[in-house]
């Protein structure tokens, strides 16, 4: 029989994403709880950082997932948080009620839309507005009345302001006038959900020494820095890259080795770059510039497809083709003052966000009581 005070949380990768934010709070603001966190491999030392960075609780124990003590507060928990999925094997328990956090709101075809065969199955899923409402339930086979409109927890630490990007390289605000973040998504994965998806080729155009050589030099002649944090999942790695006096190449290392959450670190940027990641969806909460680098758009499209008819719609920024046309764009927007989205970007948060605020609290509401 499950205890209705335990909780159990898994993310993909560990202590990261909507279930790391949730469990924060959970651990701050409800101590009447146990909480489990049921990890890949057990390496406690690799996230000491990470959680007394975001809470003074110690009311938590770390388990590795494939242990018996793992299945054991499994199948003890009331309650089953995760991010992509925990024992899809198993059928779901009439006793627990297990929550699927997942990783983002989508524009790129996910789940049943996606055609995948491994899903994971849940009780209820969280969604940030009506649209995405509709869009969940469909990608997870789930009523439309169990995904709740509460917005994303991981969504809580981009409204703070407690890290930056140059907490990573040991820099002060100070030293640069303009912080960029570059988030591609894969083209090519290698671990998780191995597939390909778009041009390589294409995309890689970006990546090209000469261009990155030419790229650093723009960012470093106006006083910037660019950083560019590859996916999880990607097949490229920072040490495939050369090293670059402002331009800087990040993994989830990166950032585990300094105890940050990506999610901390968005307030403190000037400019997202990024193509078909749900990132750029999250950071209209900011109202910041978002500049789209998509060579492979028809590619794309015909290989992974797009939730929505025509996804440019709500892509609420300069969409750039071409490696020529980025550095002009880079000109014109932070150091010209040219933003010519803002009232689009506005329009569109509205349409993906309804809650703007207090996302973890809005579960935990939802969810317990």
């Amino acid at each position: 029989m499950p205890k209705n005070n335990f909780i159990v949380y898994h993310s993909f990768p560990d202590f990261s994403d909507n279930c790391f934010t949730f469990f924060c709070y959970v651990l701050d603001n409800h101590k009447e709880y146990k909480n489990i966190w049921l990890i890949s491999k057990i390496d406690k030392e690799k996230y000491t950082k990470l959680l007394t960075n975001y809470t003074t609780s110690s009311n938590y124990l770390i388990v590795e997932k494939k242990s018996f003590s793992g299945v054991y507060y499994f199948c003890k928990s009331k309650y089953v948080f995760f991010t992509h999925g925990l024992f899809n094997e198993v059928n779901l328990s009439k006793k627990q009620i297990n929550i699927n956090l997942w990783h983002g709101m989508p524009l790129k075809n996910i789940g049943h839309l996606d055609n995948n065969s491994r899903v994971p199955k849940s009780d209820f899923v969280i969604a940030t507005s009506a649209l995405f409402q509709n869009i969940m339930s469909k990608a997870f086979l789930i009523k439309n009345e169990n995904v709740l409109i509460t917005g994303q927890p991981r969504n809580d630490l981009i409204l703070s302001n407690k890290y930056s990007l140059l907490d990573l390289v040991q820099k002060k605000s100070t030293d640069f006038d303009k912080t960029v973040l570059w988030m591609p998504t894969y083209r090519k994965s290698v671990i998780g959900d191995v597939r390909k998806d778009g041009n390589l080729e294409e995309m890689n155009d970006f990546f090209e020494e000469k261009y990155l050589i030419k790229l650093n030099e723009f960012f470093l002649s106006t006083k910037s820095i660019c950083f560019i944090k590859l996916h999880p999942m990607d097949y490229l790695d920072v040490n495939d890259f050369k090293t670059y006096t402002n331009l800087v190449f990040l993994n989830n290392a990166s950032f585990e080795e300094k105890g940050i959450s990506l999610y901390s670190v968005l307030q403190n940027t000037d400019l997202l770059l990024t193509d078909f990641s749900s990132i750029y969806i999250d950071y209209l909460l900011l109202n910041k510039p978002i500049g789209f680098l998509i060579s492979d758009f028809d590619q794309y499209s015909n290989s992974r497809g797009f939730v929505f008819e025509d996804p440019k719609e709500f892509m609420p920024g300069e969409i750039i083709t071409h490696k020529k046309e980025l550095i002009p764009f880079l000109q014109n927007l932070l150091f010209a003052n040219q933003d010519n989205f803002e009232e689009e970007r506005a329009k569109t948060r509205d349409i993906f966000h309804e809650p703007k605020n207090k996302f973890s609290e809005r579960v935990f509401n939802t969810i317990f009581k």
